[in-house]
């Protein structure tokens, strides 16, 4: 676990804003993953503070971790991918989703933070998914890393069946891969990007380009904490944004913070994985129509869901919402969403 509070005064000059009453308190769930730079630099940067939260960070190694803590209130809001959120509220969680940890809300399809690398040995070869069959592949089972790989598969005629999964933590898959124990892993950044740069001879089967794909990274909350703490919510938006529009502007500043929170990678290759990830924290209607029409069924056919269901019950985008309302600039370098996509 990771703990600052920056001074109000730093966090005023950044932002424009001081709270006049001591700081909410707000504890982050995140993980080991490049992605979630947002949340590092909110701190480091003073940016919560300056939206009057005392922010705590708790680490975990997957997103199955992260929803077991956020159900037993380890922590008020997650950042994570959505098929453990999917997962969950088909299961009965009293999971929200609050806004998006990475995506694209004019996008049907994503997959831009996922990638599939192959060890020299294994023959695979660049845009070569049908020569994966028969290979040992190592990932984190039960998180968006295995329905990446699962959509490449079905994509080029295959299935879960005609590959060996070996189920390895996000840090462990470089060593896994440089020792022979896998052909290959499937993972997002910045271990796909590790893998690149430390193993000789590694080879990107593929990067994001899943058409059948619909995983965008999500910020995750419950539904009691929704309704007991809106105001830290409110603000949570807010300054996540921001800190989102921070890393978008300064990627290699960025990476620089992240390595400070991810051991084991440096700031070079750290920005080589950061700079493909689009950080839109925003929500359209593509959000519930793609989860139904593309990620549900994946997770049907996996059995990891019993059916299809419309998860837009569990999707909450007032805080959002307040969010750009009270601070329009965090926003103002990404694309608008058209009103025909916009939730209303």
């Amino acid at each position: 676990m990771k703990h600052l509070i920056a001074a109000i005064l730093a966090a005023t000059l950044s932002t424009g804003t001081a709270w006049a009453e001591d700081p909410l308190p707000i504890r982050i769930g995140a993980a080991s993953a490049v992605d979630h730079a947002p949340v590092f630099i909110g701190v480091e940067k003073g940016i919560f503070a300056a939206h009057g939260l005392d922010a705590d960070v708790v680490m975990y190694q997957s997103g199955v971790d992260m929803v077991n803590g956020l159900m037993n209130g380890a922590q008020e809001v997650n950042v994570m991918g959505s098929v453990p959120f999917l997962s969950g509220i088909s299961r009965g969680f009293p999971l929200v989703l609050i806004g998006h940890l990475h995506g694209d809300p004019n996008r049907t399809d994503y997959s831009d933070n996922q990638s599939v690398i192959a060890s020299a040995e294994s023959g695979v070869k660049k845009a070569d998914i049908a020569a994966l069959a028969g290979k040992r592949i190592g990932l984190p089972r039960g998180t968006g890393a295995e329905g990446y790989l699962f959509g490449l598969l079905k994509s080029a005629g295959l299935s879960e069946k005609d590959v060996q999964l070996v189920n390895v933590q996000p840090a462990e898959l470089v060593t896994a891969l440089t020792q022979g124990d896998v052909d290959a892993i499937s993972i997002w950044q910045p271990w796909a990007a590790t893998a690149l740069t430390k193993i000789e001879g590694t080879v990107e089967v593929v990067a994001g380009g899943c058409a059948g794909c619909y995983d965008p990274g999500t910020i995750l909350t419950t539904r009691m904490v929704a309704t007991e703490k809106p105001e830290e919510l409110k603000r949570f938006m807010a300054a996540f944004a921001e800190a989102q529009q921070w890393v978008r502007q300064n990627p290699d500043k960025a990476a620089e913070i992240n390595t400070r929170w991810i051991s084991g990678v440096d700031a070079e290759t750290m920005a080589l994985a950061l700079k493909n990830i689009p950080l839109d924290s925003r929500i359209s209607a593509h959000t519930a129509a793609m989860y139904q029409e593309k990620t549900l069924p994946f997770l049907v056919g996996l059995g990891r869901v019993e059916k299809v269901f419309d998860p837009s019950d569990s999707i909450d985008t007032s805080f959002l919402k307040a969010a750009q309302e009270s601070n329009p600039k965090a926003f103002s370098d990404l694309e608008p969403i058209p009103e025909d996509i916009q939730v209303k």
